[in-house]
């Protein structure tokens, strides 16, 4: 991919994580040039195509080029509104207007500046290449992985870890389709294997007993049984799970998902058929499991829970705590019934 100034980069599409592990190719290969970090800009869905114009149009800090990073833009201008930024209180101005706007700037886009345009899902890139200068567009589809056995195998690959076919297809069944997941665990593998070929029992020891843990914590919790939830948070420590990763990937979502089907459980049989409610974070078999956990809590115990869990995640990111710890400690608050 190639990363001299002027260029236009279209990337999109289901695989987020192929996307995004491209975006952050082209941000290190930006800091790697002097003054790198200085002449990156990196932009979200509710800016304008003014406020984008700003920026690209910025001469280089001391370098020959920068780079601009904008997120979601695309979608938004052509109608199909990212979540977040449907959200967001701030409001968003006229797709059809800003978008020809955005065109029509294109091809004045400073040589000495790469635009990088990331959308999730597809888009349809037709006027993009048209308004684009021939030679300096870059688009890339990153279609959604059907094949996610032939994945492991070429991920493993690159990565450097060594797998037998069990190996590969028992870590893809186990994994799913979720690539990030499938990623992280690759590299435990090759960390736990330590040169030698990954086997079928090597995953089944490291993943699959990792499920059990996170699975275990996360009903301890639900049970506010403290013994069990610390009994399950420290073998994943064993197993060199970081806090922040449990506190984020496991421990906050089973809240937020607790809280939904609260919610939903409240609503009447009509409006529930009504719900999309996978599209809430919720598998659709799983939720009379979910209610049933839920019941168990008033609405602002979960509230107080989550807040609970942000402070956290803020003391930990700016270094103010030590996050063993600290999520021990959160752990048992959790396990007690807050605000009695």
């Amino acid at each position: 991919m190639n990363s001299t100034g002027g260029y236009v980069y279209v990337l999109y599409g289901e695989d987020a994580f192929g996307r995004d592990e491209a975006v952050q190719t082209l941000k290190d290969r930006m800091r790697a040039l002097p003054a790198g970090d200085h002449n990156l800009t990196e932009l979200g869905p509710d800016t304008t195509v003014a406020g984008l114009r700003q920026a690209a149009d910025v001469v280089p800090f001391l370098a020959e080029r920068r780079m601009v990073i904008v997120r979601g833009l695309l979608s938004r201008l052509s109608g199909r509104t990212p979540r977040r930024a449907a959200r967001s209180r701030k409001p968003l101005e006229a797709g059809a207007d800003e978008l020809q706007l955005l065109l029509d700037y294109l091809p004045d886009l400073p040589q000495t500046t790469s635009l990088v345009f990331v959308e999730d899902g597809r888009i349809n890139p037709d006027a993009l290449t048209k308004a684009i200068p021939r030679g300096r567009a870059h688009l890339r589809e990153y279609g959604r992985v059907i094949d996610v056995v032939d994945w492991v195998r070429k991920r493993a690959r690159l990565v450097g870890v060594d797998m037998d076919e069990g190996a590969v297809r028992e870590l893809a069944s186990l994994g799913g389709t979720d690539l990030r997941r499938l990623d992280s665990e690759l590299h435990k593998l090759g960390d736990y294997a330590a040169g030698r070929t990954v086997t079928r029992a090597d995953v089944r020891e490291m993943v699959v007993s990792r499920d059990i843990a996170v699975w275990s914590l996360l009903d301890g919790l639900s049970e506010r049984r403290l013994d069990k939830a610390l009994g399950a948070l420290h073998a994943l420590y064993a197993q060199g799970e970081p806090p922040e990763a449990l506190l984020g990937r496991d421990i906050a979502p089973h809240y937020r998902r607790l809280m939904v089907a609260r919610e939903l459980a409240l609503l009447s049989r009509a409006e529930r058929a009504a719900v999309d409610v996978a599209s809430l974070g919720l598998n659709p078999a799983t939720l009379p499991r979910w209610t049933e956990q839920a019941s168990a809590f008033e609405r602002s115990e979960l509230e107080q829970s989550l807040a609970v869990l942000l402070e956290l995640d803020r003391h930990i990111k700016l270094g103010e705590t030590e996050p063993e710890p600290s999520l021990e400690v959160a752990v048992a608050r959790l396990c007690t019934r807050l605000g009695d």
